[in-house]
């Protein structure tokens, strides 16, 4: 046996020391192995788990989502493209998350479909909760809240979608019963419809605006298909009460899931008057030509006293004509004009003709005064004053001056209906053009009659049939009293000084070109305002307004009792 270095030989049992040391350094290191590969199994599958629940939950969600975002005749205030458009999204949504079930997915579509045309839902709200899952299927709770028109609380139930793994996707299964447990194929939901009274649209003084055949056709609109005020206020209007009830293919009632009481509708007082109504149906019907319009508004307020088309139930002119206002359009020219520091004598002169970049603007008839002050002409209507006002003002002053009467395009009622538009202009002509209500100006006589009510009392109010006014934007003080001075002397020594108009008038003149043509076809305007009531009369092709336009205002302010 060797000797160590010390002389002695190393001992067996160290050695058999050493070897056991190194076994167990290697039971250990496999154990450690072991029991980490059995850590990161578990932590594994838990995050597969996890991945697997979020994936799921993800999918019910979304589907609500797409489910909730489906249209139906209740939303978007009755607008059918809106709600053909709400529609397809939402159907696309629960399309891309679901298979078929125990019916096809564009059969489960439907029946949403279904459910909010026939329950009249106008708002829907669903909300995911738990989630259950077992290998590769799952279920997810939803509560469900539908906001049924003419039903006084939601109809709230609690629904269960089951999910399947499609590979790494989780897909809702198409089921009747997940739309709403207590559906099945061949069974739907329905309501039936309450059997109290529908309330009434009133005027001012409490009379059913019903009563007049104009405002019948033109504002009031129908119940079905759903239009005018009827819609606008049908939540209102319509009686509340019925039932919710599941029916089958034969259309028999097999349940009803929840009951609503009955109550009759509320009325809904306008700001028509139907005696100024009557006097602007009297009134236009001896306009010379057979086309035209007048509004009425309350100065006080901006709210509409009448609506009256010619002929009468015909197209709607008075709210969604759009027309040129020529002349009339002076008073907007001249608020910006007195806004820059111009006044009632500041010299305009007016020629007979004025050239402006190009092309010649002339007066009516060739007129010509001469140097004239600002209210003059004003109250003669001259355009190639107002032209050469106008070129004299700050840039964007008329344009500013315009929106401060509410140009700008925005529809003023909650039914189609037509404001002011003003363009921004982008050279010298069409400046000099919208100076005098021309080019690509245009107003409808409800925007007119405002401008009118906005010279009386000092506000323009966006025009309004219920309520109060949307907004309204107060002109500058010193601007008012040499508006309403500068409309006084049209009818006084101005343009409108030969019509007989009852009691003090303050009023302008508009003879409006809307085509070309030698000479171009006009459109004849009077806009005013007496007492209380302010009015834009229009008549289509009736040329001078003072001629045509004038004599109609005049005549219905003569069946207006006295302000």
């Amino acid at each position: 046996m060797p000797l160590t270095p010390s002389g002695f030989t190393a001992s067996t049992s160290r050695r058999r020391g050493r070897s056991r040391t190194r076994m167990l350094v290697v039971v250990v290191v496999v154990l450690v192995l072991v029991a980490a590969a059995a850590v990161g199994y578990v932590l594994k599958t838990r995050a597969d788990a996890r991945a697997a629940d979020r994936a799921a939950t993800t999918a019910a969600q979304a589907y609500l989502s797409g489910w909730q975002s489906l249209g139906s005749p209740g939303d978007a205030g009755g607008d059918a493209s809106a709600v053909a458009a709400a529609q397809e999204r939402g159907k696309a949504g629960v399309t891309a998350v679901s298979v078929p079930g125990t019916i096809a997915v564009d059969q489960l579509v439907a029946t949403m479909v279904d459910v909010r045309t026939k329950l009249n839902v106008t708002g829907a709200r669903f909300v995911a909760g738990a989630l259950t899952r077992r290998d590769s299927n799952a279920t997810v709770g939803y509560s469900a809240s539908l906001t049924l028109a003419g039903f006084g609380e939601p109809f709230a139930y609690d629904g269960v979608l089951r999910l399947v793994q499609q590979g790494k996707a989780w897909k809702v299964q198409a089921r009747p019963d997940s739309v709403n447990p207590a559906l099945a194929p061949g069974l739907r939901l329905d309501r039936t419809s309450s059997t109290g009274k529908r309330g009434q649209l009133l005027d001012a003084n409490g009379q059913p605006l019903g009563a007049d055949a104009e405002l019948a056709g033109n504002l009031i609109g129908q119940v079905a298909p759903s239009s005018g005020l009827q819609r606008v206020y049908d939540a209102d209007l319509a009686p509340q009460g019925g039932t919710v009830v599941v029916r089958n293919d034969r259309n028999e009632t097999v349940s009803t899931l929840r009951t609503y009481p009955v109550t009759d509708g509320k009325d809904v007082q306008t700001t028509l008057d139907l005696n100024v109504q009557r006097a602007g149906e009297a009134a236009m019907a001896t306009a010379a030509k057979p086309n035209g319009a007048l509004v009425a508004v309350d100065t006080r307020t901006g709210g509409v006293l009448a609506l009256v088309n010619h002929p009468l139930n015909g197209y709607s002119r008075a709210v969604i004509g759009r027309y040129p206002p020529g002349s009339t359009f002076k008073i907007v020219t001249a608020t910006a004009a007195l806004i820059a520091g111009k006044d009632a004598n500041t010299s305009l002169d007016c020629t007979q003709t004025v050239a402006i970049g190009g092309r010649t603007f002339q007066n009516a008839e060739s007129e010509q005064f001469g140097p004239i002050p600002l209210r003059a002409a004003f109250a003669r209507s001259c355009n190639t004053a107002f032209i050469r006002l106008e070129q004299s003002l700050p840039d964007s002053a008329l344009e500013q001056a315009a929106k401060l009467y509410g140009f700008d395009g925005s529809q003023p009622l909650p039914i189609a209906s037509v404001g002011g538009s003003f363009p921004t202009p982008k050279d010298a002509v069409e400046s000099a053009s919208a100076a005098i209500g021309q080019g690509k100006v245009s107003a409808s006589p409800l925007q007119m009659a405002s401008v009118a009510a906005a010279v009386a009392s000092g506000t323009w109010r966006q025009p309004f049939v219920a309520g109060t006014a949307p907004r309204s934007n107060a002109l500058p003080p010193a601007v008012v009293a040499p508006l309403q001075d500068f409309m006084r002397a049209v009818v006084t020594e101005g343009t409108a000084n030969g019509v007989a108009f009852p009691g003090e008038v303050h009023g302008k003149t508009g003879t409006a070109e809307y085509k070309d043509g030698n000479p171009p076809p006009t459109h004849g305007w009077f806009v005013g305002y007496r007492g209380t009531v302010a009015f834009a009369v229009v008549v289509e092709d009736g040329g001078f307004g003072a001629q045509s336009a004038a004599p109609v205002a005049a005549r219905f302010l003569a069946g207006l009792a006295a302000p």
